[in-house]
């Protein structure tokens, strides 16, 4: 089956997926036969799984970039849910894993074989596979708190220091498979209650929009903005004001 499902740059970029039995596999390669190579080991690796691909060839790509997204697709079979991300200089890596010797291995494997110019970047949540899933992830519910999510004044662009906190979401909704995630944007008082209530909604949706981004589906979140109605501080101060502009995320039940 195949579909577009991503816009990519000139610059080479591939993205791999692996989530509850679906595979996709979509970026530049180097040619029909690299293209063949990975269907053939998406087939072994991931039996069974639907895999939908948007491959774009691209002509110039570096000389590792075949052997690479294989490694890269034999890695993430050793994983329960996991998001690759390639680029000229950088792959970022976010899996869910239970066998962690399987995985120690091949990634080890993956890192002796890259290039010493690109870096490799990975961010993994354990399983253990003695406790259920489910009482993993009350326990997570309890304790998470992805901390600070930050924006440029008056919009909706989201700082840098926001994409690891959010990366820590994705990386647990991928673990807690059967959750849904809620996400509220609030501001201050500043400015028409109209406009606030505009901005928040904007804030709530473009954290919404990066977390689907790593691989969680939009069906699981629930966004919503509350303008300035709710502040958890006083308005009256810049601090007070400054609290009062955030984003809440909390966690709506895995099923046992």
């Amino acid at each position: 089956m195949s579909t577009r499902v991503a816009l990519f740059p000139n610059s080479p970029a591939f993205q791999i997926n692996w989530h509850h039995g679906g595979l996709v596999l979509a970026g530049h390669t180097l040619s029909l036969q690299h293209e063949q190579n990975l269907l053939q080991v998406a087939g072994s690796s991931f039996p069974g799984s639907q895999v939908i691909t948007d491959f774009e060839p691209l002509g110039i790509v570096p000389d590792y970039w075949g052997d690479t997204t294989i490694q890269i697709l034999y890695l993430l079979a050793e994983t329960d849910s996991s998001h690759a991300d390639l680029s000229t200089d950088r792959i970022i890596i976010r899996a869910v894993i239970s066998d962690e010797l399987g995985w120690q291995n091949r990634l080890h494997a993956l890192k002796k074989a890259l290039p010493d110019n690109v870096l490799i970047s990975v961010d993994t949540v354990i399983i253990d596979t003695t406790v259920s899933v489910w009482e993993v992830c009350e326990r997570a519910f309890a304790a998470f708190d992805a901390g600070p999510i930050n924006f440029e004044e008056s919009s909706a662009e989201l700082r840098s220091s926001a994409y690891p906190r959010l990366d820590r979401v994705i990386a647990f909704a991928s673990a807690c498979m059967d959750s849904s995630i809620e996400i509220i944007g609030h501001t201050d008082a500043s400015g028409f209650e109209s406009w606030n209530q505009t901005l928040s909604l904007r804030r709530a949706n473009a954290v919404g929009d990066y977390i689907v981004r790593g691989g969680i589906h939009r069906a699981r979140l629930i966004v919503s903005g509350a303008g300035s109605a709710n502040p958890v501080a006083d308005d009256g101060t810049h601090y007070g004001r400054s609290l009062n502009r955030r984003i809440e995320i909390t966690w709506r039940g895995a099923a046992r």
